[in-house]
């Protein structure tokens, strides 16, 4: 979807009886049929149903354990991308009569030492405050929290504050019994984030319903770049007594060294204590099946290297399985994928306002069904008729504000604020923007005397969301004029990492200058084989964000009071 065609669809007058009408009770109806069809074939099945029609409420409301025939008797699991969605789904369930429910919660959630609240009273080793060990380990050398916990609990020798009376509550929510004695479950749903997906005995034989498309890349800046590339150098050199470096796995990979490659791949396949990824600065946690991957990797496009963590039979290897890497032609890791094995689910559910397929593909199953809820016009028909949802495009460019202002943008935006403030008043007080220029919107709303949100439910609202922020959150419900600013952009390099990924070939169009410069053509066009793969990871990113930006107002759809009026300026 375009940023065009999100924009000015409401651009035409479709009439009140048009047999393109969808109610919202026949909307709901349909997402409930295409749900429970689903779930009862335990088909892996990607739903596209509109913003705001109900799906996190569907699955967070619904008596799971009345319905085996449609479960096949096993476990209900809700996964969100946040703890904020996770959080709203978790008040949908409770405020549900009858419903049973277990949440499982990540560290800062459920532990008060990884939560800082004991920063002040204990100095963890290598003289850091609890919660920054925590985060060191879990987030930088990614080793699991479990085993971090009772290693923190060894080094002070006694019990720490949140083990005084019993094991930490992180540790005890995993006696809860999910299931009994024969395997059936015993609560209606299950609520966590994505990350839990990782864990086996967790997933093995359950439902799992993903209330967006979870992304499990490893965010590495150049300080995790250089954790993982220190820790391979260290393995390989401790395990061969100093007779291989980190330069050998690239070196037999370029020359498709066999015997070399066999060599190495010995080393990184041997067990590893756990102590050793806590005793030494240069460890991480995942190094040994980045190294397999490394091993080998194949060129997919001029300088672009991906491979997996698996044998010459195709057979994972290592303890944590799932590992993909891209790389450069001279081993630089330039994107590291650690996807969940997701393949002992009974079914994989996924639910979207505009999917792409791709990349739920490459964080999921890559079996996944489409099913459309509503048809294109009939989606339009229903956000202007039965949401009261009405957009209005400003300028006919795509402005990708993903690091800085151009142009003359900034005045633009400064002088629209300004006018939305004269035309619609106090009712003007919101907006949604890329995070680079979130600040400069927020002087401009306050330079134009706007109005502060009210609370919802005794908690602050801001006044702006970036994108990256907006999805499943409801604090622009009740606003009826908005504003959306530009958009972002994830860039031909990322997109580039992605194809790679999924082992798929294109590159950008370029074209020459009169100065006989070669440069990138301004409309975004790819060449090869993958371009449409190519387009839809770019609109997953920047049509997408728009378009879930936009979903942010009108969203009680049905209700007499639903209707919002949304500027988009991209000039």
């Amino acid at each position: 979807m375009t940023t065009d065609s999100i924009s000015n669809s409401d651009g035409y007058d479709e009439p009140t009886d048009s047999p393109n009408r969808v109610t919202t009770n026949e909307a709901r109806d349909r997402l409930e049929e295409t749900l429970f069809s689903a779930l009862q074939a335990g088909a892996n099945t990607l739903i596209d149903a509109p913003t705001s029609l109900g799906k996190s409420h569907k699955i967070a409301t619904t008596p799971w354990l009345q319905y085996p025939e449609i479960t096949g008797g096993d476990l209900v699991i809700h996964i969100h991308q946040t703890r904020d969605a996770r959080d709203q789904a978790v008040e949908k369930s409770r405020a549900t009569d009858g419903l049973t429910l277990r949440v499982l919660k990540g560290r800062e959630d459920v532990c008060p030492t990884a939560a800082g609240d004991y920063d002040d009273e204990l100095t963890a080793p290598n003289g850091l405050s609890p919660s920054e060990w925590f985060e060191h380990m879990c987030d930088v050398r990614k080793n699991g929290f479990y085993t971090a916990h009772l290693k923190l609990e060894r080094h002070f020798d006694r019990n720490i504050p949140c083990a005084e009376d019993g094991p930490c509550q992180s540790l005890k929510q995993w006696w809860q019994d999910l299931r009994d004695d024969d395997g059936n479950p015993t609560v209606d749903i299950v609520h966590t984030t994505a990350n839990f997906a990782h864990v086996e005995g967790l997933i093995e034989g359950a439902n799992l319903v993903f209330d967006e498309r979870p992304e499990y890349a490893v965010n590495l800046g150049d300080s995790g770049r250089q954790q993982i590339r220190d820790s391979l150098a260290n393995l390989v050199y401790y395990r061969s007594d100093g007779q291989y470096s980190i330069s050998d796995i690239v070196s037999a990979n370029l020359r498709d060294d066999d015997e070399m490659k066999l060599k190495l791949r010995s080393l990184l396949d041997e067990e590893i204590s756990k102590d050793w990824y806590f005793r030494r600065e240069e460890t991480h946690r995942l190094a040994p099946e980045i190294g397999l991957a490394m091993l080998n990797a194949e060129e997919i496009i001029e300088d672009r290297w991906a491979g997996e963590d698996v044998d010459f039979c195709g057979r994972r290897m290592g303890e944590y399985q799932g590992i993909n890497v891209v790389m450069n032609s001279k081993g630089k890791i330039r994107h590291v994928h650690y996807s969940p094995d997701l393949s002992e689910a009974r079914c994989v559910i996924g639910l979207d306002a505009f999917p792409s397929e791709y990349r739920w593909g490459l964080n999921t199953v890559g079996d996944l069904i489409r099913t459309d809820v509503l048809e294109s016009t009939e989606r339009q028909v229903w956000r202007r008729e039965e949401r009261g949802l009405e957009i209005v495009q400003i300028g006919t460019n795509t402005r990708a504000y993903t690091r800085r202002w151009k142009g003359a943008g900034k005045e633009r935006a400064d002088g629209l604020i300004q006018a939305l403030r004269q035309r619609h008043g106090e009712e003007f007080r919101t907006g949604i923007t890329p995070g680079s220029i979130e600040d400069d919107i927020r002087r401009f709303m306050r330079d134009a005397d706007m109005e502060v949100p009210p609370p919802i439910d005794g908690k602050p609202v801001e006044p702006t969301m970036h994108y990256g922020e907006q999805n499943s959150r409801n604090d622009f419900e009740r606003e009826s004029v908005g504003l959306l600013v530009g958009c972002i952009d994830p860039g031909d390099k990322n997109i580039l990492d992605l194809l790679a990924l999924g082992r798929e070939c294109a590159w950008p169009e370029t074209t020459t200058t009169e100065d006989g410069e070669k440069v990138r053509k301004p409309d975004r066009s790819y060449l090869g084989e993958a371009t449409d793969t190519a387009y839809d990871i770019l609109q997953s990113v920047r049509g997408s964000n728009i378009a879930q930006g936009v979903g942010r107002y009108a969203r009680s759809p049905g209700s007499s009071e639903s209707s919002a009026l949304v500027s988009s300026v991209f000039s």
